[in-house]
């Protein structure tokens, strides 16, 4: 007994595609009679292509980004306590600011008082003083704060002699103080006065004469 066997040597393989083992084509793969397993394995290894793609490209920034959600609320307190420390870093800077002002205009009155004033009479008080105003009756207490009246008292005194020549250095004095323009920029004359003050005893030179004159600030 003998076996025949035929070779289709123009076209290999073709008993193969016969029997289902080799596709003839890349249609063949979802029509044959093995397209159910090879769709099976088809769709396993486009399952595993997504999960491979979700953990390595959109899990990362997934997790990034609900990490940087998580830390805006921190970031937000963060940024409101720094604001704050901020505001009182520049209101600290503004009073600090305003007091080198007012120490600089003091100095300078300072300075035009030493100059203009005469050698008989002696300061004994300079005094800058701001007051609020009064409320008037059925005003709320609620409301813009209201700018006080600044003023400046100096009070001097100057030994009592017969005649006018106290009288002529106090005015002098004080159209000096006026005329200079640290003082008449931010003050004008709102009242001075005479009047007699204590017996400074035989060593300091008699009877004294007390001297006020008050300056107030230009609105």
């Amino acid at each position: 007994m003998s076996t025949r066997f035929r070779v289709d040597l123009l076209h290999p393989g073709g008993d193969l595609r016969q029997m289902g083992w080799v596709a003839q084509s890349w249609a063949e793969w979802f029509t044959g009679p093995d397209a159910p397993r090879r769709l099976a394995l088809f769709s396993l290894a486009c399952a595993a292509v997504l999960v491979v793609m979700l953990v390595a490209v959109i899990l990362p920034p997934y997790w990034r980004l609900s990490s940087d959600l998580n830390a805006v609320p921190g970031l937000r307190r963060d940024v409101a306590a720094r604001q704050a420390d901020l505001d009182l870093l520049r209101s600290n800077l503004e009073a600090l600011s305003e007091e080198a002002r007012r120490q600089i205009r003091w100095g300078e009155l300072l300075a035009t008082l030493s100059q203009q004033v005469p050698p008989v009479l002696k300061l004994q008080i300079v005094d800058a003083v701001r007051s609020a105003p009064p409320r008037a009756a059925g005003q709320p207490q609620s409301g813009p704060p209201v700018r006080g009246e600044s003023t400046l008292r100096i009070e001097a005194v100057t030994p009592l002699r017969p005649g006018s020549p106290p009288l002529l250095e106090v005015a002098q004095f004080i159209a000096g103080l006026m005329r200079d323009p640290t003082v008449n920029k931010r003050f004008q004359l709102r009242s001075w006065e005479l009047k007699p003050g204590p017996d400074a005893g035989p060593g300091g030179g008699g009877q004294l004469l007390n001297i006020i004159i008050v300056l107030s600030e230009r609105v």
